[in-house]
């Protein structure tokens, strides 16, 4: 059995040599998954496989290929009235916004669904969410 004390510089020394980005980049995954759940599960499903005919897939699509970051913000936030064609099936539900999503949730949200569903698993930034809401048509 290893001592307590050993077990606390095992972690310490865990967590000491993960960048701060790293660990930044972790918080934003955590706290994404639970803002995803709560807020784009119900259409999307938990596993990002979309419903039906309905709300489209976010996992094995080529959206993350096609969809730039910062639309997707704005897409979070704003909503989206448009057809969306996702792996050659055209989806038409309306998408609607969600105003009350600050601008750290939504770079948790995104970083949590690259994370799971995206080649690119790195982290999307608050100041880069900022400039993308800022720029929203």
């Amino acid at each position: 059995m290893i001592p307590k004390i050993a077990l606390l510089i095992l972690v310490i020394f865990g967590v000491s040599c993960n960048s701060r980005e790293e660990i930044t980049r972790q918080q934003y995954v955590v706290e994404g998954m639970n803002l995803y759940q709560t807020n784009c599960a119900n259409c999307h499903q938990v596993d990002g496989s979309g419903l039906k005919d309905l709300y489209p897939p976010l996992a094995k699509t080529d959206l993350w290929q096609r969809v730039d970051m910062n639309t997707l913000a704005c897409l979070l936030k704003n909503g989206q009235k448009d057809s969306i064609r996702v792996n050659g099936k055209v989806f038409n539900a309306y998408m609607p916004g969600n105003a009350k999503l600050q601008a750290l949730d939504i770079a948790e949200i995104i970083t949590y669904m690259r994370e799971k569903w995206s080649p690119n698993k790195s982290i999307f930034s608050l100041d880069s969410t900022r400039i993308a809401l800022k720029n929203c048509p």
